[in-house]
């Protein structure tokens, strides 16, 4: 840096040092600007914009297919298409599959209780293709993936660590794990996170070629690219493959089927899957954030225009005495930056904060969340944005001022030759700038607020006020057949109902609004029968015991709810919901009709109807459900893993030590686990619109506090300078009321002519955020005139404060100061 610019440095220092108001103020507003776009980038830049933590990750991808034929945008894969794909692929160096799950931990000799760890049951090829080596130990070989193959176990840092005190001696040694001895091959490094963040465990898939299941999609796919190879050849790639299945593994997946259902496959960046749907949300709020640093670069611009006319005297004054024109802009950059280098470190400090309190809330289940941090990208993207914004707010005094006119402001005075109304326009047009910006954040916030309330007054199909749920899952390894399973979970329930306080008590296998895995299967209907190569429809179905329906508040409609002899066939009586009697058999009753699941199977008898549920979203309008007996002691239909539900008289949550204590004494080996209030559950559901609500709320709110503070300032400024003219109209007989009027139009014009512009840019803007809202329009003429209204009445405000000092203006004091 050379000696001149140090000089004006510590001139501008010094200058700023004694206009302490002007220089907090300038700061402070800032650093709002500069923090909320710094910690949304960091987000953006943690989630969506840094390569995922694998090498060379570019060459990853998801495998999918589709059935638009069937309705399905998204079908995983099968063990079939696995196998299938992994022989017979070109364009992969490898492929693995995967699925998510839970385990229960429990091992007395170490003093550990049962606890439920996520995990996730993996092919041994995921860590080659992943390119991933364990911190200690070994990977899981072939040999550990065959069927009947040994029972092994990699576990996280995180939780070797944490439960065994990160103990050397465990690896060779076995856990109980679901109830089996399982040994612990190898230690994971703190920094992978797959599938999910919170995974602990993984295990060998096992699958078995001998006996294959092409049918059974399920099954997340990841594969690495060969060199050279793009998604689009990987895709074509697995199309062909896909055409082969009908011939290598004959069965259901006929050629007919595939073409019926419109079956393809297709790849997809891995860092796609990874980020799934928050990347409009994020990149919503980015440019929120944007706008709010725009029209926080337009208040400092007002402040900068008000200071450079107040020293246009002394700016002629160093022209004349020899400061050339870049002398004079260097003194003007040096300021702004300055001030945009302290508001940016403030800035950087509030991001921090603001991205700390994000990761420990997580509101939105923002996926990479371990991977956001206020790191040296950010720190570099916050440098530039502080230097991006002393040039936008300091463009216009230097335009303006640069070059003073040295005859007119040293015969004029400087100060009072600013009063003109053309030397108004620059900040006249700054306030008209803050206020539009500030009307469209306040649209998207109205328009989100709307939605979010709408979305809240939404009938789930259930009465979630005063029900407890949990899950539990019973090991293979002790439970061993249905008859097993369905005794522990009857036994389970009569003893639930006797707790005090407990009304009724159901179980589910799956819950509504929960993301837990969901059962979509091809549905054959006696009475609709599939043409040769057809495809079934693909509807939705889980397990209820009896009681659910009541214990959930859901409203039998027409028929009988489930009673214990259903479970005690494989045929038993079936219930489906109003959504599916209207769409097969509308205008007449179901009852009796005959339907089952698979292309073979025993048919099962409906026996009731009972009111639709929301089970995806509140979103999303009911589709067609079937509900089969919970507790089939047919063991090819038994389902260990299951939710409790329990109405209670009061708090729900005051049962669960109760509860704690009858499971411990029916299976102490045993963890509860997704422990929720239904409340909570419904409430999670709305938790991303929520989540960008709030978070356009507080950018909208800065925005209006900093156009309300532009008025404020343009208008106290106006009156300043109009002290005379002021004084004056007094003298002649103005009227306080009067004077009061004029000064506040003056603000009101302002704000009514941004909110004009504003209307305009929002109607276009308010479009991107269609996918987000929810029976909301983009351009809901509701919420646009209403905050157009708030706009209005804030500015109103603005503008009368400095109105009411106007008019106590002394006529004679006033006149006496020109």
């Amino acid at each position: 840096m050379s000696a001149f610019a140090l000089n004006d440095f510590r001139h501008s220092l010094r200058k700023l040092g004694r206009a302490p108001g002007f220089t907090a103020a300038t700061i402070f507003t800032l650093a709002l600007g500069i923090g909320a776009t710094t910690a949304i980038f960091s987000v953006v830049d943690g989630v969506m914009l840094r390569p995922l933590p694998y090498d060379q990750s570019a060459r990853l991808v998801g495998l999918w297919h589709s059935a638009k034929g069937v309705g399905l945008d998204e079908v995983q894969q099968s063990d079939g298409t696995y196998l299938l794909y992994r022989k017979n692929g070109r364009a992969f160096e490898d492929i693995a599959i995967y699925q998510n799950s839970a385990l229960t931990l429990a091992d007395a000799a170490r003093n550990i209780d049962p606890r439920r760890i996520p995990a996730a049951e993996i092919t041994a090829s995921m860590l080659p293709t992943l390119r991933v080596k364990p911190l200690a130990g070994r990977a899981i070989s072939e040999a550990d993936d065959m069927p009947n193959g040994p029972l092994v176990a990699m576990l996280s840092e995180r939780l070797w660590r944490g439960q065994f005190g990160g103990d050397p001696a465990l690896l060779g040694r076995t856990i109980q794990i679901n109830g089996r001895s399982r040994e612990v091959i190898g230690i994971l490094p703190r920094s992978f996170a797959f599938p999910l963040a919170e995974t602990d465990i993984w295990i060998p898939m096992q699958i078995d070629p001998a006996h294959v299941n092409e049918a059974n999609f399920n099954y997340n796919a990841i594969a690495r690219l060969k060199a050279g190879q793009t998604i689009a050849s990987a895709s074509a790639d697995v199309e062909r493959m896909l055409a082969l299945l009908p011939d290598v593994y004959p069965g259901p997946m006929t050629a007919g089927v595939l073409k019926s259902a419109q079956f393809h496959a297709m790849a997809r960046p891995m860092r796609d899957d990874v980020v799934g749907d928050i990347a409009r949300v994020l990149w919503i709020l980015l440019g929120t954030v944007a706008v709010v640093l725009l029209i926080a670069c337009a208040n400092v611009a007002n402040l900068f225009l008000v200071r450079a006319e107040s020293r246009q005297k002394e700016l002629a004054v160093r022209t004349a005495l020899g400061a050339g024109r870049w002398e004079v802009l260097r003194h003007f950059l040096s300021e702004s930056l300055i001030l945009a280098l302290f508001g940016g470190a403030l800035g950087v400090a509030m991001a921090t904060i603001g991205v700390k309190i994000l990761k420990t809330t997580d509101a939105a289940k923002i996926p990479r969340l371990n991977e956001i941090a206020v790191d040296g990208r950010v720190m570099l993207f916050a440098l530039g944005v502080s230097a991006l914004a002393a040039m936008l707010f300091s463009a216009i005094p230097i335009l303006r001022y640069g070059a003073p006119n040295l005859s007119l402001v040293l015969k004029e005075g400087g100060r009072a030759s600013t009063g003109g109304r053309e030397k108004h326009r620059a900040r006249n047009a700054l306030v008209i700038a803050q206020m539009a910006l500030a009307l469209v954040l306040l649209c998207g916030s109205g328009l989100m607020l709307r939605s979010f309330a709408k979305l809240n007054a939404v009938k789930p199909g259930f009465d979630a006020e005063q029900v407890m749920t949990f899950r539990v899952s019973l090991p293979s390894a002790t439970y061993k057949n249905g008859k097993e399973v369905a005794r522990f979970f009857a036994q389970a329930t009569d003893r639930f109902a006797q707790i005090a306080g407990v009304q009724s008590v159901a179980t589910v296998r799956w819950l509504p609004l929960k993301e837990e895995g969901r059962s979509n299967s091809g549905t054959w209907i006696e009475e609709f029968p599939i043409p040769e190569g057809g495809v079934p429809p693909v509807l939705f179905n889980t397990n209820a015991s009896e009681g659910y329906f009541r214990t959930m508040r859901i409203p039998l409609l027409e028929g009988r709810d489930f009673d214990r002899a259903d479970r005690e066939r494989p045929s038993g009586g079936i219930l489906i919901n109003h959504a599916m009697a209207e769409k097969f058999w509308k205008g007449k009753s179901p009852i009796g009709k005959r339907l089952h699941e698979g292309p073979v199977g025993p048919w099962s008898t409906i026996v009731g109807v009972v009111g639709d549920v929301r089970n995806n979203s509140l979103a999303e309008a009911p589709a067609p459900n079937i509900y089969f007996p919970a507790l089939m002691l047919d063991t090819a239909n038994f389902e260990p893993n299951m939710s409790f539900v329990i109405r209670t008289a009061g708090e729900p949550t005051a049962v669960m030590p109760a509860v704690r204590e009858v499971m411990h004494s029916l299976d102490p080996s045993l963890a509860l686990f997704q422990v929720q209030a239904m409340r909570d559950v419904v409430r999670a559901s709305t938790a991303r619109t929520s989540f960008t609500m709030l978070l356009l709320g507080i950018a909208s709110t800065i925005a209006l506090i900093l156009g309300a503070i532009g008025v404020y300032g343009v208008i106290s400024y106006m009156v300043s300078l109009r002290t005379r003219e002021i004084g004056i109209r007094m003298a002649l007989g103005a009227q306080r009321g009067e004077v009061s009027a004029m000064i506040a139009r003056d603000g009101i014009t302002l704000a009514a002519v941004g909110a004009i512009v504003g209307l305009v840019a929002a109607m276009l803007v308010t479009r991107s955020l269609r996918a987000l809202l929810f029976d909301v329009s983009p351009t809901d003429p509701l919420t646009l005139g209403g905050v157009t209204l708030v706009l209005v009445v804030v500015a109103a405000i603005a503008s009368w404060l400095p109105a009411r000092r106007a008019s106590r203006v002394d006529p004679l004091a006033a006149l006496r100061a020109e």
